[in-house]
């Protein structure tokens, strides 16, 4: 997903997982897809390229795209851990588009905070699976750091945020679970 995406924050559970992402610019994801070779492009890819009169459907599209690849890669990864067959996922994929100026930190604390939530853990630090550890260790592939910090004023603020308690009113505003 990343020639395609920003990504600034995860947790991986055993039933769901959450991202924030941003979609990068349709130059930077022209610019990818123009570098691959022809037998790596999807027909999605080669759409993009050659329909740019239909841009946002087919940049939708491949988003999409891109996600269902990662589901299937997950719950083939998830059911071979466990020795289990068959789906992993009940509910539908489900995204939402929100003001990141105002969302973006309580969007970062309710994906870092979810096992805690469903009580998988006591505290959210106990869980592996999540984007914080990435960003307070200051290292990652995966995640967009730079992005990340732009939305705090230093690494002392985004800890802090996250180690104050929010409560869930806060979030009902960011919409969670508006269907597309």
């Amino acid at each position: 997903m990343s020639p395609f995406v920003k990504t600034h924050a995860y947790a991986l559970m055993g039933t769901h997982y959450h991202f924030s992402i941003q979609v990068k610019s349709l130059n930077d994801i022209l610019n990818h897809i123009s570098s691959l070779p022809n037998g790596q492009r999807t027909v999605i890819m080669n759409n993009l390229v050659n329909n740019l009169n239909s841009e946002d459907d087919l940049l939708n599209k491949l988003i999409i795209n891109q996600f269902q690849n990662f589901q299937n890669s997950y719950a083939k990864s998830i059911n071979k851990q466990l020795g289990r067959h068959g789906s992993l996922f009940q509910k539908k994929f489900k995204r939402s588009i929100f003001n990141p100026e105002i969302k973006f930190r309580y969007l970062q604390y309710y994906i870092h905070h979810n096992a805690r939530k469903h009580g998988l853990v006591k505290n959210f630090k106990e869980h592996r699976f999540i984007s914080y550890h990435e960003i307070i260790n200051g290292s990652s592939e995966f995640i967009d750091l730079e992005g990340v910090m732009n939305h705090f004023q230093d690494l002392d603020a985004f800890k802090k945020f996250h180690h104050t308690i929010h409560f869930e009113e806060v979030f009902k505003n960011i919409d969670i679970e508006n269907i597309f």
